[in-house]
């Protein structure tokens, strides 16, 4: 039986597949569009996003931050950085030599020349700069012999530059030359490597670069700074220049670039890991097969380097500076004095061993020179003040006991006839302190004499000296320390075992004096000199300084193996040198308000040297002092050193009065300030808006 459809059913039948087709067509359009991408991924971007995905990174274009400050123990910066912008220029591997005179002549046109920029052209710059300028193929064709030809292209080139004549090079014009030395410039730095073209940037400078950055690749402006001295230059801190060639290969190994600048000596030199700053780093991506770049580089900040505080006081450096220049002018007047022209002091806290003041001067030619680094590095006969040494190895050997009298009179043997300054009698070893007596120290020396022979008594000895610091490295921070030179004894002659003992022989270093001094000062300890205390994070904006990182604790490099009572002895007679009647010290420290009961011991070292003008032989003495205070509970020592006074008419006394002052402006000092640093700036604050309010 035939039915008949139900109208229903067929509309539904006839939706679902319009639905169906609707559905189809939207994958069908999708499909198409993702065919489509494809394709031009394939076709139009294929190479690009092939080179692509098989690019590396490589970190490049480094750019040096600022270097950490360094601080004086109250916090005041005395190194600091002073900003300014400088022009760099960084090369790829496929930079071509037509970009690098492109963009050279835009810059010359604009920015013109410096001096400076000038003066670092070489003959070879413009002989090559000639050559760039002509047909290389028609010079070699004119100008090569036959035989020269056939040589590779690198001797080709070289025999070519031999044949450019010095009327070709002054035929540049001053265009030439201005082109010349920021094309040089570009050409002396390495791929991927920012070098500076053009440094302290005009505001008009900056802002014409700024504008067509677009226009030279390459070509940057950077943030730069150079090294300022609020309290004046020194030797100690140091200088900062371009990797000498010396230590390239050191300085590359430690992830350098050629053209970055790393301290060179001192202080700058000692912390360059600390101090440098973190590059600003730039990620490129490259092609591994022809090292062209891809997009604009990744670029990761940089950091300044971190701060170091000194143990040095600035004011007291100041001060010890002053000092040395008044004296040197004093005394160089005086008759006798004519080879007089420096003098070193060395201040130190005996227990620590931090430097407190460390100063030097030369006056050569109508002015003084800085020589602080003289303290650490030239070294002399000392003298009696040595002899603190001397008796100490005598009453631990037990080649003299405490209390043990000697008749001090003219001492003969072996031909040698040696005397003190004077005949002193019978004396024992405070006396022979005091008075600084040559005689006992000979006994000394002579009874230390062993079975072998004379000879093994110069090792002994200066083994004993070596505990105090003498003729070894003090082990302070910093670089290239000298540690004076052992004197050679003559042939088959032991008079000289006997000047050891007085310390006429051989040669220390101020810096090793105050060392030796110091072990005495504090119980025999020898501590490590120190001229950084703290090493500390940039101070963040608005704080004073930043997060302490590292502190140095006193260091005890060794301890005298010697009886305390005997070390006691010694400072006994050290206080008698500067205290008791007949001290040689006596009339210039005896003032313990003053100089707060100091103990030491004065030197002289008698020298027989030819004279640089006349030619002559003449006698001439080094000036010689250490010292500590107070005597109780010492906490600051020094050394004092002038070589080549006078030791006529007893007008050697520069030595004393450079500690007398040395020690009063230190106890001023101390006084008017305390030993808190935050005292001391507020005080510094203080004067100087008072300074200011009087001014208006």
């Amino acid at each position: 039986m035939v039915t008949k459809a139900d109208p229903e059913k067929k509309k539904k039948k006839t939706q679902v597949p319009f639905r169906l087709n609707v559905l189809f067509l939207v994958v069908f359009f999708l499909f198409s569009i993702l065919i489509l991408r494809l394709g031009v991924l394939q076709i139009v971007n294929g190479e690009e996003k092939r080179i692509e995905s098989e690019a590396v990174e490589e970190v490049i274009a480094r750019k040096e931050a600022p270097r950490g400050k360094l601080l004086d123990a109250n916090f005041r910066e005395v190194v600091g950085n002073e900003p300014f912008f400088s022009l760099t220029y960084t090369k790829t591997v496929d930079t071509k030599a037509e970009d690098t005179m492109r963009i050279a002549k835009w810059l010359a046109e604009r920015l013109g020349v410096t001096e400076d920029q000038k003066k670092k052209i070489t003959v070879r710059d413009k002989k090559d700069y000639f050559i760039a300028q002509h047909d290389v193929t028609e010079l070699i064709e004119e100008r090569l012999s036959k035989k020269e030809k056939k040589l590779s292209d690198k001797e080709q080139y070289k025999a070519l530059v031999d044949k450019i004549t010095e009327e070709e090079i002054n035929s540049l014009s001053d265009e030439d030359i201005k082109i010349l030395a920021y094309k040089r410039a570009m050409d002396t730095g390495y791929a991927y490597s920012a070098q500076r073209i053009k440094t302290n940037l005009n505001n008009s400078e900056v802002s014409i670069i700024s504008e067509n950055l677009g226009d030279l690749p390459g070509i940057d402006i950077m943030a730069d700074s150079k090294r300022i001295y609020p309290f004046g230059e020194s030797s100690i801190f140091g200088q900062v220049k371009q990797i000498p060639k010396s230590r390239t290969d050191y300085f590359m190994s430690m992830g350098y670039d050629r053209s970055d600048q790393v301290g060179v000596s001192g202080l700058e030199d000692q912390y360059e890991q600390v101090l440098r700053g973190t590059k600003e780093k730039s990620v490129y991506l490259t092609n591994p097969k022809t090292g062209a770049t891809i997009g604009e580089p990744k670029t990761i900040p940089g950091q300044r380097g971190k701060d170091i505080v000194l143990t040095l006081d600035m004011e007291l450096q100041f001060h010890l500076e002053k000092i040395l220049e008044e004296e040197i002018l004093k005394a160089k007047p005086l008759g006798g004095n004519d080879l007089l022209k420096s003098a070193y002091i060395v201040m130190m806290n005996p227990k620590t061993g931090e430097i407190k003041g460390i100063a030097g001067k030369t006056y050569e030619d109508g002015e003084f020179h800085n020589d602080s680094y003289g303290a650490l590095y030239n070294s002399y006969e000392m003298g009696s003040t040595v002899k603190g040494a001397t008796v100490l190895t005598g009453l631990q050997k037990g080649l003299v006991h405490m209390g043990e009298y000697i008749y001090d009179a003219p001492f003969t043997k072996n031909g040698m006839n040696k005397s003190s300054w004077k005949n002193m009698g019978s004396i024992n070893d405070l006396d022979a302190l005091k008075m600084s007596s040559n005689v006992y120290m000979f006994n000394i020396m002579d009874r230390m004499i062993g079975p072998e022979h004379w000879t093994q008594t110069y090792a002994e000895a200066r083994y004993s000296f070596s505990q105090f610091g003498l003729g070894v490295k003090t082990g302070i921070d910093f670089p290239n320390e000298a540690t004076g030179y052992e004197g050679k004894p003559p042939e088959g002659e032991s008079g000289t075992l006997y000047d050891l003992g007085i310390g006429q022989f051989d040669t220390y270093t101020t810096m090793q004096l105050v060392q030796y001094v110091s072990t005495i000062a504090n119980g025999g300890y020898r501590v490590k000199p120190q001229l950084v205390r703290e090493i500390r994070e940039p101070a963040p904006n608005n704080e004073a300084n930043g997060k302490l990182l590292k502190r140095f604790e006193p260091e005890i490099l060794n301890k005298l193996d010697v009886e305390e009572k005997y070390i006691e002895r010694v400072q006994k007679g050290f206080w008698q040198v500067m205290h008791a009647p007949g001290g040689t010290a006596k009339s210039y420290f005896d003032d313990p308000e003053k100089y707060h009961n100091p103990a030491g011991k004065t030197g002289t070292a008698q020298r027989i040297i030819r004279h640089p003008r006349t030619g002559n032989l003449v006698e001439k003495h080094n000036l010689t002092l250490v010292g500590y205070a107070p005597f109780e509970n010492p906490e600051i020592a020094f050394a004092v050193v002038v070589p080549e006074g006078t030791p006529q008419n007893g007008n050697q006394k520069i030595n004393k009065y450079i500690g007398q002052r040395a020690l009063e402006a230190y106890w001023n000092l101390k006084e008017k300030y305390g030993e808190n640093a935050a005292v001391v700036n507020g005080n510094l604050d203080k004067d100087k808006e008072e300074t200011e309010d009087s001014a208006q």
